[in-house]
This record gives C-alpha cells, structure tokens and sequence, in this order.
C-alpha cells in the first residue's frame, strides 16, 4: 500500500514536472491506454479536458482526443507502430502530422520509451513530440546511375576493401582509447566519491516537527548528537532549548519562503567554546537538509584546505562531472564545461538536462536516470548526443550514479562523461563503407544466382533508395530505335505520396534530349540544387517532376542498348557525395554485366526451347507415324478380311441360288412323282410278287411321309445359307463408299453372327448370353464399314474378357453386384446384376448387353459386360495406342485406339468407358444423329 502511494505520488510530481516542460510530453499505461497529455501538448492543439470524472473515463477522453487530433491518413500507420511496441518494450520512433490549435497540421517527430516500475515490470509509455515541419529532413526515394569498366570496379573495391581494412583499424584504436577513457573514468568517479565522504560539513535532513530523518557526521566532532540513535529523534532532545528554538524559527522562514536561511550559532565543548554555522535547504514534502560547518580557525582552515583540494581535482579534471536533481536539472556542472561546449556555467546550471541534449536520445538518458533510481544494480554507461554552443552535436558516453540518504532514498544524480565523437564518426564511416559492400557483395550474389534481369534492376533500385534516403530512385532504358524517342521505365521505387515518375506526366523532346545527350555521351549528371541551374529547359523539367536534386548516371551494355540510373531529392538542397558517385559507378557496372549475362541466357534458352521444340514435334510426327502406320495395316486387314468376305459371300452364293431356285421343282416333281405311284397301286392292285417285295424294301409308305420333309429342311438350309451371305456382305460394305443413312441395328446383327462361333458354349466355357435392348433408332448417316469395325473391336474385346473370366474348370465367379438406380441417366449405363447373378451372389451365365436409344441429338449405343472391371490407371489409358492387357501376341493394342478416331474424329463423336473392379465395364459411343464434319 505504501509502494503504490509512493509510485502515485511520483507520478504526481512527474507530471507536475512535466506541464512546466517546453516539451510535448504524453504517458500511457501497459493496456495501451493513453492517460496523460502535459499542458503544452493541449495547448499547442488547442484542447481542454473535462473537470471531474472517473480515471477511466479521464483515460477513455484523452486517447480518444490523441486520435481525432492526428491526420487520418497517419492514424493507422502510427497506431500500428505504437502497438508493435507494446509487444516488445522497446524504444519506438513515429512521425505524423498533428492539428495546430489554428486547424492547421503541422508534422510531430514523436519518441518514446518504455516504463517500468521498481520490481522490473511493465509500466507503459512515456514520449515526447517536437514540431519538425520547418526542419524536418525530405522524403527520400530512388533513383539511378551510370556504368564504368569492369577494371575500374575491380579497382574501386580494392580501394574500398583498403578503406574498410583502415576504417577497421581506426575503431580499434578508438576502442583501446575509449578502454582508456573508461578506465581513466572508473579511476575519476572513485575519487569523486571519496572526495564526497570525506566533506567536512555535519549533515542531517529533518522534518518540520525538527525529526531527524537522516544524519551523517561529517568531520565535526559532536557530543550533542549520537550517530548511532539519533534518527528519528527531536532536535530539542538532542540541542540545548536556546539552540533548537533558533533551528525552529530558521524551519518555519524555510518552509514559508522555500529559500535557503543561513545563521550561526555557538556550542559549549570540553576544549572550549566551538562556533558553527547552519545552513537549511527546503526539500519537497516538507522535509529540510541542515549543513552545519564548523567556523572555528581549526575547522575553518581545515575546510579551506579540502575545498581547495576537492576544487583542484574537479578543475583539471579533462571529463565533464555533473549533477543532476531527481527533476532532471544541472544543480551543477564542472567548469570545464565552457571548454568542451562552449556555454557558460550560468547558462547551464539551474536548466533542464533536456534542451542540451538530441531529441532522439532524450528518452535514453531518462530512462537510464530511471534506471539508477529504481534500482540498486550498477547501470552499463549509455552513449548519446549533446549540442554544443556552435550548433553541432558530440558523442558522449556517461557514467552516473545517485546519491541516497541514510534511509536508501534518491538525493540526486552525480555523473562523468567523456567525449567518443571520433570513435562515433569511424563507426559511422566504417558501416557505411560495410554497406555499400554489402550492396556489391548481394547485387553480384543475385546475378549469380538470378539472370532474371528485372527482379535484379528492381533490387538494385531499392537498396540505393534505402541506402541513400532519397525521395525517388528509377531504372529506364532510352529508346531510340523506336517510332518515337522516349524513356521505358523499368522500375521505380518512391515514396507512397508522390506520384509515379513517368506515369502522371511526359517528358518532351526537348527534355528527353536534355538527358539522353549526356546519357549517349557516358556522362555522369549532378545538381544538388535545381534552383542554382542556369539551364531554363532542366530547371523547368526538373520542377514539373518536383525534383530540388539530381544525379542521373548511364549504363551501356556491350549488346548497345543504353539505360539509366536516376536518383532524385523533393526536400531541397541535397548534396551528392563522391563516395556515392563511386557506389553507383559500381552498381551500374554489375547491372551491365547482369543485362549482358541475362540476354545470353535468354539467346541459350530461345535456342534450347526451339530445339525442345523441334524434338517434341518429332517425336509427335514419329508417334503420329506409328498410328498411321498401325492404321494403315489394321485398315487394311480389315480390307482384306472384307474382300475375302465378299469373295466367300460371292462363291457361295451362286451354288446356293442354284440350289435355292431347283428346291421348288424338286418339291412339284417330287409330289406328281408320289402321286403316279399312289395311282399305279390303285390301279394295280393286288402288285405282283416282284413290286411287292421291292416296296416292302424301300419301306414306301415312310418314303413317301420324309420326302417332303427332305426337301423343306433343304431349303430351311438354303434360306440360312443365304442369310449368312447377306450378313457378311453387309459387313463389308465394299459397295458403298463415304457415308450414309443406314440401320445401325442390321450392322450390330452382322457383326454378332460373325462371333457366333465364339458365343457358343466350349468345353470349359459356358455360352455367353447377348441381350440386344434396341431402341427406335432412324437410318443413321455414317460410314457403316468403319462403324461394323467398331462393332467388331469392342464385340471381340467383351469376348476376350469374358473368356478370361471364366477359365477352364470354373463354371462360376463372384463379384459385386450392382444394380441400375431409377432415374440413372442412360450415359451411366451399367451392367444389370439381377440378371446375372443367384442369390448367393454366383455368376449364373457371361452376358453382353447391346443398348441402342436417341438422346436429344445423338445416337446412343452402350456395349456392356459383366466381366471382372478394370482399374482406373487401365482405364483411363484404354484408347492409347499400342496399349493392351493382352499377352504378348494376341493383341496389337491398336483396336480401340482406331475405334476411338472412328467415332471421334471421322464422326465427331465421344466414346467412353463406365468401369471398376468387379462391375464389368461398359463402352458408350455417342454419335451425332446427322452428319457431322470430320476432323
């Protein structure tokens, strides 16, 4: 409970403090919460808070009044900032535009650090804002540059690896001076701290009631008061009455006009009387610091001699020693101050640390005196600026330490410092030279890696940016081949509020002359200030692109095309330095060669895709050969097989109409023949012994009764036989040439009673059922011969599988069963399992269903079986060709790849197959109902 008083009360006086700052000061808690605007924060943009009011609701009002007060385009980006703070504790930086109380924006540099509370835990934030709008450095962005010979880069890095290996030489040095230096300052704040305890002034701190709160000895030797039970008691039971009613009136002066009160006094000692001199300092919560010195001789010149010593140290002294009030003012400086920055001690004593300081480094040396007073660990010496009287700011690195009373509590800060300006000024050299090597060492790493030339160009583009702090930086190739004369940017890179380079406004010719003049000519150009240009026609083109500096330098690739690196400043003067010069000579001699390396790769890969290329189309041609090829024998195989079939149909066929034709006269001769007989017995009756035993032997009766039967079945025969011609004449179609309407059912039929053989039960095999499910189908234009082919493919093949299926010795299988769903579109056509199976789920009989039905404009014809399915993979290759699960030399692998071209692309067709292990498989051949094109 007394902890968070004592933080309250710190926080109170804090920001007491603060509202006296001419600094813009806010505070915010570790919710994220903004909870404290000093009064030159509100006064600057003109806002009063409410009177009264709960801390939530007090906290709820300012945060809400730091947004509205913000520019909206720089609310998010600054919000996202202070967040990502939160999450790491540390020191953050934002700029942003914040309104004046007059309405106007005006751009807040604002900088924060982290709090934390005496246990080491988070606290929040504390920043301040400086106005930065009349000062505040330009935005900067790309730009880009010329090109030299790879001999002078590999001179440069050599003078730059010198630099480098000098630069690194110097920081050594400077470290071995500044171990020096810190030694030398260990050595320094020791002595400075004896010094301190051997002081001879009595010192104690007292309240207003005259309670001794804290009391050091000194050099005086006093019997009155006994250092070790004096704290906590009254001056009167430690004083004579007469004493300590003048201590009571100098308490009461003190804590009335809050000045110091001086007065002497005499005390009654063994040796005599002694003669001392009280001094009283108010100190806050109504405490005093008494200093009482003893003005006898002996003491007097005792005094004399350790001041004399004590200033004699601090005067040549080559370190600045200060001190500094838990407020943060310089209660005192050492006099060679005047010396090292120039002010005079009057100007700095009694002034806040603050104005003498960097506003970058304000929150570091605050946090590092926080540091000091929270905790009792030494603090690692912190390194910041300080502005000299001149104007330019020193390094220099700290040490301090605080001083407590006798109870622990913070009196004040006493510090040392000593200049590191040189050491810095290396350091700054020496990583900018790493840099600019880094830049090289990546720009030569990505065109051994890349010979992408734009992601190389736009690298390049951005590191210089980066590195340069420039407002814009561009790539652009100078077109002079082409129709018109102009600038093809490659890439830019800018700041998000200024508009694209080339995109918003176009160069002249008169411009573009300007530049490309000294480009042809490798010259390199260089304005810090546009302003100072005699050149009307530059300055003007300059304006019109809002450029106040500019560096232009050309590249010139060994193929001839020639480019440029610009580089550009919007915020003013802006001087170019040799040393960037020379960065950019280097770069544009990389980007040279990396434009030179990527068209050669490019040339490579053109010559490689078009031999790739070419290879492709040869192995296509060769593939597309081998088709044709196999085609051609399978086409005319079937060609041979259709003229043989012909030439059999034909052969047959005559003997077969001669026998045809005389089977009627058989038949009439034969009955008039029976009919003689019959009228020779009835007129011969009874026979004699010779005709009677001639009939009896030829059994005349049952002659007569199977005659005619003989001649009947003769011709059933000859009708089948000529049927049979019929068919294979049908299948060979030779007589017809090109397509036609014909009846699709007639050719299906052909074709089955060319299988019929291989449908009939074998030893082993049993008789594989055919199921024809026709539709009403019209005459169907097509080529009939190639549709029969078809036919015969997938016939055959259905056959092969259903053969495979049953091997000799199995009369029966097991598969899954699958049944047609109501409403399964007919594109889905599957095998009927009921039809096939008993109720033990037992193949019963192979079957092949023919399904035959007109879809909206297409011929549907689905050919399927209930064989063993294939897989996926398999199906999915069935109409390549010369692919095949047949053994080797039973199948060529080229029947469905024919029938597939068949139905595709001489009937601009589909064909597709419905398969899965264990459900058969079905072929579906969709084909237009009218003649189609072929493709």
């Amino acid at each position: 409970m007394v902890q968070e008083e004592v933080i309250q009360h710190d926080e109170k006086v804090f920001c007491q403090q603060a509202d006296t700052s001419p600094l813009m000061i806010w505070m915010a808690g570790c919710n994220a919460l903004y909870y404290y605007l000093n009064s030159n924060w509100l006064e600057f943009t003109g806002i009063h808070l409410r009177k009264g009011g709960s801390a939530s609701a007090r906290r709820e009002e300012i945060s809400n009044i730091w947004a509205s007060s913000v520019h909206p385009e720089d609310r998010q980006r600054c919000k996202n900032i202070y967040l990502k703070a939160f999450a790491t504790y540390n020191s953050f930086q934002r700029q942003y535009r914040l309104r004046r109380s007059d309405g106007k924006y005006r751009w807040i540099l604002d900088t924060a650090a982290p709090r934390f509370s005496a246990d080491g835990s988070f606290a929040g934030y504390i920043g301040y804002c400086v106005d930065v709008t009349e000062v505040r450095l330009p935005l900067r962005e790309d730009c880009s540059a010329s090109t030299t010979s790879s001999r002078r880069l590999s001179k440069l890095t050599e003078q730059k690896q010198a630099a480098l290996k000098k630069a690194q030489k110097q920081l050594q040095a400077e470290t071995a001076k500044r171990q020096v230096v810190e030694s030398q300052l260990r050595q320094k704040t020791s002595e400075f701290t004896a010094i301190l305890q051997v002081l001879p002034d009595l010192y104690f701190r007292i309240n207003a009631d005259g309670s001794i709160l804290d009391y050091k000895p000194g050099k005086i030797e006093n019997p009155y008061i006994s250092t070790e039970d004096c704290q906590g008691k009254s001056l009167r039971e430690c004083l004579p009455t007469a004493i300590c009613d003048r201590f009571q009136q100098a308490i009461t002066q003190v804590l009335e006009t809050q000045s110091s009160v001086s007065f002497e006094y005499t005390l009654p000692f063994s040796q005599g009387n002694h003669n001392f001199e009280a001094r009283l300092l108010p100190l806050p919560d109504q405490q005093i610091i008494v200093l009482v010195r003893d003005t006898s001789e002996k003491a007097q010149t005792a005094l004399i001699e350790s001041d004399a010593k004590f200033r004699t140290i601090i005067e040549n002294a080559n370190n600045v020693i200060f001190a500094l009030t838990l407020e943060g003012i310089f209660s005192y400086v050492s006099p060679n101050w005047t010396e090292i920055f120039g002010h005079e001690i009057a100007e700095v004593e009694g002034q806040s640390f603050i104005p003498f300081v960097h506003p970058d480094d304000v929150s570091i040396c605050a946090d590092y005196f926080q540091k000091i007073a929270t905790t009792t660990e030494k603090q690692d010496a912190i390194e910041y600026r300080v502005k000299h009287k001149n104007g330019s700011w020193r390094w220099h690195t700290t040490n301090s330490s605080a001083i407590r009373d006798a109870n622990g509590n913070v009196i004040n800060f006493v510090g040392i410092c000593y200049d590191t300006t040189d050491r810095k000024q290396a350091e700054v050299a020496l990583r900018e030279c790493a840099q600019r090597e880094a830049l090289l060492n990546r720009l030569s790493n990505q065109i051994r890696a890349s010979l992408d030339l734009n992601y190389i160009v736009e690298t390049a583009v951005r590191e210089i940016r980066d590195l340069f702090q420039i407002d814009r930086c561009a790539f652009f190739w100078y077109r002079q081949d082409a129709d018109i004369t102009h600038w093809e940017k490659v890439y830019e890179a800018k700041s998000s509020f200024l508009p694209c380079l080339v995109d918003e406004q176009e160069a002249t010719s008169a411009e573009i002359e300007l530049i490309a003049a000294k480009t042809l000519n490798r010259e390199i150009i260089r304005i810090n200030d546009a302003e100072t240009l005699g050149d009307g026609t530059a300055r003007l083109f300059l304006r019109n692109f809002g450029f106040t500096a500019f560096m232009s330098l050309p590249v010139h690739t060994k193929s001839g095309e020639i480019g440029t690196f610009s580089c550009g400043s919007c915020g003013g003067f802006r001087p170019w330095l040799d040393n960037e010069v020379e960065l950019l000579q280097a770069v544009t001699v990389q980007i040279a060669i990396a434009i030179d390396q990527a068209k050669l790769y490019t040339q490579s890969r053109i010559a490689a895709q078009t031999a790739q290329d070419k290879a492709q189309q040869l192995e296509a041609a060769l593939l597309e050969l081998q088709q044709t090829q196999a085609q051609l024998i399978q086409t005319e195989k079937m060609s041979s097989l259709g003229q043989l079939v012909a030439g059999i149909a034909h052969e047959i066929n005559n003997p077969v109409n001669f026998i045809y034709g005389n089977i009627s006269h058989a038949r009439e001769y034969t009955k008039d023949l029976l009919h003689l007989v019959e009228l020779y017995q009835q007129s011969y009756c009874p026979p004699t012994p010779d005709i009677h035993e001639q009939i009896y032997n030829i059994d005349l009766d049952f002659l007569k009764q199977d005659l005619p039967k003989i001649l009947d079945s003769m011709n059933m025969g000859a009708e089948r036989i000529r049927q049979i011609v019929l068919s294979l004449r049908n299948f060979s179609r030779l007589d017809e040439d090109g397509t036609k309407a014909v009846n699709l059912h007639e050719g299906i039929d052909s074709t089955l009673l060319l299988l019929q053989n291989r449908l009939k039960a074998k030893l082993g095999h049993p008789e594989i059922q055919v199921i024809r499910d026709y539709g009403n189908l019209p005459p169907v234009v097509c080529h009939a011969g190639q549709m029969n082919q078809v036919f015969m493919n997938l016939l055959a093949n259905a056959i092969d599988v259903l053969e495979e299926s049953y091997p000799a010795g199995r009369r029966t299988a097991y598969v899954s069963s699958h049944t047609l769903r109501e409403g399964e579109p007919p594109m889905s056509l599957v095998n009927n399992s009921k039809q096939r199976i008993n109720n033990q789920g037992q193949i019963t009989s192979p079957q092949i269903r023919i399904r035959t039905f007109i879809k909206e404009d297409r011929v549907i014809i689905s050919f399927a079986d209930n064989g063993l399915g294939m897989t996926e993979e398999v199906r999915k290759r069935l109409f390549d060709p010369f692919f095949t699960t047949k053994p080797v030399g039973k199948g060529t692998g080229m029947g469905l790849s024919i029938s597939y071209q068949i139905v595709v692309q001489k009937h601009g067709g589909q064909i597709q197959c419905i398969s899965a292990p264990g459900e058969g498989a079905e072929f579906v051949i969709m084909i237009p109902l009218h003649e189609q094109p072929s493709t």
